[in-house]
């Protein structure tokens, strides 16, 4: 059982499903009451899916098709956490401004967390 559990988490599209559906939880349990604080939860989330999405790279069969994978559905994540989030937050009445959106400048640094675990497989690999 917690083989086929940790075979479907390595796919991207189950994790960025998975870390979906965690986002809008937590949004609904922890029930903040400005929008930046919306944001934030789900930039959090979303690092959290990065490190996640990072660390399974190690186990892929081929990394070069999980890496490009990764990319879309990060950014397909995104897409859909911008319009979840929007109406969660006309749902929820929530006030103030979507600065805390900003968060998400993280996406630049998935391609970097990727490419260093890459990089560190490679050294381990080459050293033992």
């Amino acid at each position: 059982m917690t083989e086929l559990i940790f075979e479907i988490l390595q796919r991207p599209y189950a994790q960025a499903l998975l870390f979906l559906l965690l986002t809008v939880l937590f949004v609904f349990i922890i029930g903040p009451k400005s929008t930046e604080h919306v944001w934030t939860i789900a930039g959090l989330i979303f690092i959290g899916f990065m490190l996640v999405n990072s660390v399974y790279i190690c186990f892929a069969s081929n990394a070069l098709s999980y890496f490009f994978y990764s990319l879309l559905f990060s950014i397909l994540y995104l897409g859909c956490v911008a319009v979840l989030l929007t109406a969660l937050i006309k749902l929820l009445k929530t006030e103030g401004s979507a600065e805390g959106a900003m968060i998400f400048i993280f996406i630049i640094y998935h391609p970097a967390f990727l490419l260093f675990v890459l990089f560190l497989k490679w050294a381990y690999l080459k050293i033992f």
